[in-house]
């Protein structure tokens, strides 16, 4: 797969609506999670790849020393220093593309940089966050059944996840338009904006209590010798059976 043919496909992309460039970004990003996470167990007996994310671990851990200080260590503790914890570094890949058009218009404006330069710069950070290597790092000692946990949470992380990218280059691209004139938004769809990226931390927040539930479930079943798929599935079901009827 050559370099022009990601630059086509991304190009393609970028003309896509926006809900459409969400469901692309939702499951490259599984596809990736994917990928980074059987990378990193098969080289894993070789090289310590885990050692990687020691930065990612690094915050989660400050920010739950932070959280606990206030609320104790408890279920809630722990699912809002999950939310945190995620909520920050998808504010983080979002402000990434925020800045990029400013920096670009700049450099452009001074003969320093290019279009061209702006759009693989885009297309080599939409790459890089979506596939996510430092998730799939930290994943890399985990038992494919413990894998298991990730799932339940992770279709609203992930939920989350996409819509701070494509917000991102939604942004970006109305800031500095990689074909085509610049539009004016209007305030109807400055408020849309706005309204999707409240989306964000709703996603979070829900994925934050579940994940704490979840390695709670990989826990409970490991410890008392049952089938982890099993339990997962007799949770989940009594809980949407008390939350439907």
């Amino acid at each position: 797969m050559s370099f022009e043919f990601l630059k086509k496909q991304f190009n393609e992309f970028l003309n896509l609506s926006f809900i459409n460039k969400f469901i692309v970004t939702y499951f490259l990003s599984w596809m990736g999670l994917s990928i980074t996470l059987l990378i990193s167990k098969l080289i894993n007996p070789i090289i310590n790849v885990e050692s990687a994310g020691v930065l990612t671990t690094a915050k989660y851990e400050v920010i739950s020393t932070a959280v606990s200080s206030q609320m104790g260590i408890n279920y809630f503790s722990i699912w809002y220093s999950y939310f945190i914890s995620n909520f920050l570094a998808c504010v983080t890949i979002f402000l990434v593309f925020v800045i990029l058009p400013y920096i670009y218009n700049r450099d452009i404006s001074k003969g320093k940089s290019t279009i061209k330069d702006y759009f693989d710069v885009l297309l080599f950070f939409y790459a890089l966050v979506v596939l996510n290597p430092l998730t799939g790092i930290l994943g890399a000692s985990l038992s494919f059944s413990d894998l298991l946990a990730i799932i339940p949470h992770g279709f609203f992380e992930y939920a989350g996840f996409s819509m701070s990218i494509v917000l991102g280059i939604e942004y970006s691209i109305y800031k500095l338009p990689v074909t085509g004139e610049k539009e004016v938004w209007t305030k109807k769809q400055k408020i849309k904006f706005l309204l999707k990226f409240l989306l964000i931390p709703i996603f979070l927040f829900i994925a934050g209590g579940m994940e704490t539930l979840d390695w709670i479930i990989v826990n409970y079943a490991k410890e008392n010798g049952l089938s982890i798929v099993k339990t997962f599935f007799e949770v989940y079901y009594n809980i949407l059976r008390s939350l439907l009827f």
